[in-house]
């Protein structure tokens, strides 16, 4: 790299290495503030994945997403199959709408459980996200959560999946969200760690990996 190369971002510092993100070189100050702010980038990229090491969001058990739902270790045990479906779905979508972002998740989930919590109490509403990129995911989901509630009506799995069994899955996924979020408007940091938990040539039915978040 030549010495007086300048950084393609802020045209200032000297360029210290290659933004696959940018198509250029940029220097580290840019490369720490505007990764996934302003740049989206390759999830193979090697300095976003170190910063993955130290940036995943410090979520007090308090603030985790909807902290009244109760998810507890006999529930993950009966139900990890369901859930790991979930989460590979996410991935697939994800994997296919490269734009999908950890917010974008996050938002979808949430509206899906309010939706969920409706008709579990005997009315049905859909909460619809206001983000267009997040409305996608949601009726995505949705069709596929409905899906698999017609399979094992069918099957007579378990009983059949009841929507309290659908919403605490989706908090507990969203928590797990929640905790490998770096909160950056762009972040893609627990689609990352999904997309280590299955990788590419697993089979949708290969068993997950997931963290169990404190709740």
């Amino acid at each position: 790299m030549a010495a007086s190369k300048m950084c393609a971002i802020c045209g200032k510092r000297k360029a210290k290495r290659e933004c696959p993100g940018v198509r250029g070189s940029i220097c580290a100050i840019c490369c720490g503030t505007e990764r996934e702010v302003s740049i989206d980038c390759p999830l193979d990229c090697s300095y976003l994945r170190e910063s993955r090491r130290y940036e995943a969001a410090k979520v007090p058990l308090g603030e985790m997403p909807f902290p009244d739902v109760g998810v507890g270790d006999s529930f993950l045990t009966e139900r990890e199959h369901f859930i790991g479906r979930i989460a590979y779905h996410l991935l697939r979508y994800a994997v296919e709408n490269p734009k999908t972002t950890d917010r974008d998740v996050l938002g979808a989930m949430e509206k899906l459980v309010r939706t969920y919590q409706t008709l579990a109490s005997g009315i049905y509403y859909e909460s619809l996200p206001e983000e267009p990129s997040q409305i996608g995911l949601f009726r995505d989901l949705k069709t596929f959560l409905d899906e698999l509630q017609e399979e094992e009506r069918k099957r007579q799995v378990l009983g059949g999946l009841k929507e309290d069994d659908v919403i605490r899955s989706l908090v507990f996924l969203s928590r797990v969200a929640a905790m490998h979020s770096n909160q950056r408007p762009r972040g893609k940091a627990f689609i990352d760690f999904l997309r280590q938990s299955y990788p590419e040539a697993a089979a949708a039915k290969q068993e997950s990996g997931l963290i169990v978040p404190g709740r």
